[in-house]
């Protein structure tokens, strides 16, 4: 009896064995392998065909930052701001989080704009960044409505086009139309537009009410506090500091066209701007160091 138990148990084993055995060749490919290897093949042929023409996502993003965060040369100092010249328009009385710099205002891609475009075109939106290096996405030219006005002094009350230094194309204006489907309810939202209309028309006011009439049609200095008034709306030009949104840069703050005023119906810090060109030269600076001083390299920025 015993011996015919192990034989059963031997049996069974070599069943098992059997059962188990490799049916195939190490060759032999099972499955949809002749399927799996095309698509794998059409796989890199697409990728290396976007990598040879820079359709990669990657890099049209690095294309997107060589062209936007390109630097740019601010006007000189001068007595009074000029139209066509570049300069950066930042808040006055908002201040970011990294401290006493404040929000500049600033073209936006976002990352449904990259697919498409690298630069900014037609419908690109705005926004108020702490961003404060002067670069493409955050300098501006103050155009004249009347093509005469090249290199002359900008006056308080009179209707200008506020142009990014640089697109893709065509020059682009901060336009401010009115609400629609996608915008009712919320303040009136920013945009650049190739197309120079009535609702890319701003004006630069006084920020005291009381002498706001007064100077209407006098010259202003650079880097004074104004509000941006929209001409066709009436209302201000706002970063609404409550409000931030994601973007390829960081948090950015929301600008739009909105008039904020406190109890005594004076406008509050959420329409104060400045015009920034380029910053006075140190002279004395420059001397030490001709005199062999150690001086630190911050002042020099």
């Amino acid at each position: 009896m015993m011996h015919c138990s192990s034989r059963d148990r031997e049996k069974e084993e070599q069943e098992q064995v059997y059962q188990n055995r490799i049916i195939y060749s190490l060759p032999v490919r099972l499955g949809l392998w002749n399927e799996e290897l095309a698509l794998w093949e059409e796989r890199n042929f697409i990728t290396a065909y976007k990598k040879e023409h820079c359709q990669l996502l990657v890099q049209k993003t690095k294309k997107m930052f060589r062209n936007v965060l390109k630097t740019t040369i601010l006007a000189p100092e001068t007595p009074y701001l000029l139209y066509n010249q570049n300069y950066q328009i930042v808040t006055s009385d908002i201040v970011s989080s990294e401290g006493n710099t404040g929000l500049y205002l600033s073209g936006v891609l976002n990352e449904r704009d990259i697919d498409y475009i690298q630069h900014f075109q037609h419908g690109c939106a705005l926004s108020a960044s702490p961003i404060k290096e002067p670069c493409v996405r955050n300098t501006f030219k103050i155009i004249g409505c009347d093509s005469n006005k090249r290199d002359q002094p900008i006056i308080y009350g009179e209707d200008v086009y506020i142009q990014i230094s640089e697109s893709g194309t065509r020059p682009l204006y901060i336009q401010c139309e009115n609400s629609t489907i996608d915008t009712f309810g919320g303040h009136l939202s920013l945009k650049l537009s190739q197309c120079p209309d009535i609702y890319c028309r701003f004006k630069f006011l006084h920020w005291d009410p009381k002498r706001r009439y007064q100077t209407t049609g006098t010259n202003f200095k650079p880097n004074s506090r104004v509000i941006i008034k929209h001409t066709a709306s009436g209302k201000l030009l706002a970063a609404e500091q409550s409000k931030w949104m994601p973007s390829f840069y960081g948090p950015e703050c929301v600008v739009s066209c909105h008039t904020y005023k406190d109890g005594h119906k004076m406008e509050t810090a959420e329409n104060f701007w400045k015009v920034l060109s380029s910053p006075p030269s140190n002279k004395a600076m420059f001397v030490r160091a001709a005199k062999g001083e150690d001086v630190p390299s911050e002042l020099y920025s």
